[in-house]
């Protein structure tokens, strides 16, 4: 009894740990990047997303260098799976209202069903070559299809953050001097002004906290998995199970605190694109990098139901966000949560092996 309660109280610990090193690594990111002279809307945008992914992805790498690769997989499935089910439910089920605009249709939502079909087929690939080889090239076509969503990220943001402040300080500049419009190389000129960019000083101790985060990350992750695994241990639960549902819904926890906060705000943008933009970062880098360090471990029930109803449920998301005039309501919420449920009953008392 006295070492399930050790464990219990180190796996929250270590999940503290690893929330709060999460939150430093971010702040820091964003003040070195501003300072660098990246945009801070732009870095906030994938830091955000990738932030929040840090201690899925980070749990899951340790986990497959750690040789329970299975859990690791496990960790990203299910923490996607509670991530779309559970919170964006639960936010629907408390705003009544998530709206969502035709880019989260278009960009962020194919692209996590895309990243999610990519994962399947390179499951299916390991499963039946059991290759080493076959999880490299997984885990390459992986970061390949990570560079490609950034790419396409950087440039939507970098397109409609200049094209804002272009429009608006062109407005001004024209107002305050009445200069005839069609004037040549007006707007050539203001451009060029405008666009320049100017980086803050770099501080060493913003480079230190950004180290200090992830070294966080690093540790917390490490004691998280160990005392869910000996955790497991105890109770002669299966490894993936842990992965799925214990590690999977408590390090998802950054999710839901921003998630349903940003949908009581009323900032559905950020509440709906947090939740599908991880999606990406949990798969391409949770499972692609240790894919690459490690030979993928495929369970079968993940193989032959966990992977397929996650990407069904994405599907779902974007079948009913278009269905209901671009947003989530009340009646969608419960509908996720539901199939959350239904998820939990059927893995736990139907596909557990």
């Amino acid at each position: 009894m006295l070492e399930i309660l050790a464990m219990v109280a180190l796996l929250i610990i270590a999940l503290l740990i690893v929330i709060k090193a999460a939150d430093i690594f971010v702040h820091n990111v964003l003040k070195v990047g501003t300072a660098l002279g990246v945009s801070q809307v732009l870095l906030g945008i994938t830091a955000v997303a990738m932030g929040t992914s840090l201690p899925e992805y980070g749990s899951a790498l340790i986990s497959s260098l750690s040789d329970i690769g299975s859990m690791g997989v496990g960790i990203v499935i299910g923490s996607n799976i509670w991530n779309l089910a559970g919170i964006l439910g639960i936010a629907a089920l408390i705003t009544g209202n998530i709206k969502a605009d035709e880019k989260f249709i278009k960009r962020d939502g194919l692209m996590a069903v895309l990243v999610g079909i990519v994962l399947f087929g390179v499951m299916i690939a390991v499963f039946l070559t059991e290759s080493d080889i076959a999880s490299k090239i997984g885990s390459v076509v992986m970061m390949l299809v990570f560079v490609l969503y950034l790419r396409i990220l950087f440039n939507d943001q970098n397109k409609e953050i200049k094209e804002k402040h272009i429009e608006e300080r062109i407005s001004e500049i024209k107002e305050s001097i009445e200069i005839d419009e069609n004037t040549p190389f007006f707007e050539k000129i203001i451009k060029k002004r405008i666009l320049k960019r100017k980086g803050k000083s770099l501080k060493l101790g913003d480079i230190l906290y950004l180290l200090g985060g992830l070294i966080g990350i690093i540790i917390g992750c490490e004691l998280l998995v160990h005392s869910a695994t000996e955790l497991a241990d105890i109770f002669g639960i299966p490894e993936i199970i842990i992965g799925l549902f214990l590690i999977g819904i408590t390090t998802s926890f950054p999710e839901l605190v921003i998630t349903v906060t940003s949908a009581v705000k009323g900032l559905h943008g950020m509440a709906i694109g947090n939740i599908i933009g991880t999606a990406a970062f949990n798969i391409l880098i949770g499972v692609g990098i240790p894919a690459f360090i490690v030979t993928m471990p495929v369970d079968p029930v993940s193989l032959y139901f966990d992977a397929p109803y996650m990407i069904a449920l994405y599907i779902l998301v974007l079948i009913l966000v278009k269905h209901n005039g671009m947003k989530l309501t009340r009646s969608t919420g419960l509908i996720l949560v539901s199939l959350y449920i239904l998820y939990t009953i059927l893995r736990l008392f139907v596909f557990n092996q």
